[in-house]
């Protein structure tokens, strides 16, 4: 299991690291090169300088160096040093080589008017550079240039120690490495802290989901919570509403069941201990097989329908489609129900405008559909009143099946919102024995697992219509 606080932590650390990274080494990259730059720079205007001070005079060469000008050249600490070459011959050196016994500087061999710079080991032993020249002096002002016959080439050899430069740039690296260590344990500090605050409300809805009981209706919206935890504590608000409809819905289940079982077995214990305590009693003998038979008929009735509910909508829930004519399928139907309701047949009108009487569907389960909403409408409409049951093309890809009466009684919105609830029904006294409320929502649960669209309408007249739209399937 991963930590989302972990993860972005690290992910933001890493992103930011590679990017310092990048601005670090940049930076320490053109540092480097700038400061090596400036003292080859420097070097050059160091050596063009010692060039002009070399002058072909009437009477030879001379170089105008005066001692006391440039220390650099002629102490023995932190020195700097220089030699100049007249036909491969030491023209002139400084002070400096003159405390090393047999030191000469190198010489890197170049083109006249040239230079080369290069790394050189010094006298004193530490590193530094050097830049060769190879030069023609220039003349005196007063002397004519035909009056020279021959000026030969020189060669200089300026070096300098670079170990001051050489440890302020590693005294610059380490610095950035020291503010590039300091950056990321401070980005990765700033992120964490960032992440806690901002997964605060997320900590505060856990605490409150932990500490959920069986009485909680809803979890409180937090002051602090961000737009993204809302939609979580909303949709878990909706789950816990869903729950206690359940509840509520499980409970009225559990006591309509009781009720509607106490019922019969009641009438059972009574007309047994009436029969044992009058045995000679004709009138209450005389019927006692065939009135427990009936109570008995009545009971397994409401397992029955009540086996076939949990049936319906369980998962395991059987569907095997074939070809069924809903001809021969309506006529099977009239002929159930008449054992039923006597004047079925003549009550019951089907119509059909399909093309061919044959449709793709799971025959058992229109069946149960169709029977169920007729066996509703037979016993709530008026007697003698006609039911229509009707079946039609809805669009390309579905089928529209109707069946519509016309009520006894007036149903409210109420009544119209719980048609489909198991063990509801609109006489409330329930003085109808045989009727459990249990049909419709046998219809809700097979209509579910087929993909069908149940709806009612209801007019004002007491017109019901149920409404089941099935999709057509080759």
């Amino acid at each position: 299991m991963y930590s989302i606080k972990d993860r972005l932590v690290n992910a933001l650390t890493v992103i930011i690291g590679i990017i310092l990274l990048v601005v670090f080494l940049s930076l320490d990259f053109i540092l480097d090169a700038w400061v090596d730059q400036q003292f080859d720079d420097a070097l050059v205007e160091k050596s063009n300088y010692f060039k002009s001070l070399v002058e072909v005079e009437s009477d030879g060469i001379e170089f105008e160096y005066h001692n006391g000008f440039m220390p650099q050249f002629e102490r023995k600490e932190n020195a700097q040093y220089f030699q100049i070459w007249l036909d491969e011959q030491t023209f002139a050196k400084s002070q400096s080589l003159s405390y090393y016994e047999n030191i000469d500087l190198d010489y890197r061999d170049v083109a006249t008017h040239d230079s080369r710079i290069f790394t050189i080991k010094l006298p004193d032993g530490s590193m530094g550079k050097a830049i060769s020249s190879r030069f023609q002096p220039q003349l005196s002002h007063d002397v004519k240039p035909e009056d020279v016959t021959y000026i030969g080439s020189m060669y200089l050899t300026l070096a300098i120690s670079n170990q001051r430069v050489s440890n302020i740039l590693l005294f610059a690296d380490l610095g950035l490495l020291f503010v590039f260590i300091t950056a990321i344990f401070g980005v990765r500090t700033v992120v964490t802290k960032v992440v806690d605050r901002e997964l605060d409300s997320l900590y505060i809805l856990n605490k409150e989901i932990s500490e959920l009981d069986v009485n909680a209706e809803q979890i409180k919206e937090n002051p602090k919570e961000s737009k993204e935890i809302a939609p979580i504590r909303k949709e878990l608000n909706r789950y816990i509403e869903l729950n206690i409809q359940n509840v509520a819905n499980e409970k009225r289940l559990s006591s309509d069941i009781a009720h509607e079982l106490k019922t019969p077995i009641a009438e059972i214990i009574s007309l047994s201990e009436m029969n044992i305590r009058f045995p000679d009693d004709v009138r209450i003998s005389a019927t006692y097989k065939e009135d427990v038979l009936s109570i008995a008929n009545n009971m397994k009735n409401i397992v029955n329908q009540l086996m076939a509910l949990n049936q319906s909508s369980s998962s395991h829930y059987h569907i095997e489609k074939s070809d069924v004519d809903i001809r021969d399928l309506a006529k099977e139907i009239s002929i159930d129900l008449e054992f039923k309701y006597p004047d079925a047949e003549k009550r019951l009108t089907f119509i059909s405008t399909l093309s061919s009487p044959v449709i793709y569907v799971d025959r058992f389960s229109l069946e149960t559909v169709v029977k169920n909403l007729l066996d509703n409408a037979l016993f709530y409409s008026k007697e003698g009143s006609e039911i229509v049951a009707s079946i039609d093309n809805y669009d390309v890809a579905h089928f529209v099946l109707k069946v519509q009466n016309r009520t006894l009684t007036k149903l409210t919105t109420e009544h119209l919102e719980n048609l489909f609830k198991p063990l509801y029904q609109v006489d409330k006294s329930r003085t109808h024995t045989g009727r459990h409320g249990l049909g419709l929502s046998i219809v809700k649960n097979i209509a579910h697992v087929n993909n069908y669209e149940l709806s009612v309408d209801y007019t004002d007249e007491q017109m019901i219509t149920f409404n089941v739209i099935i999709p057509k399937e080759q």
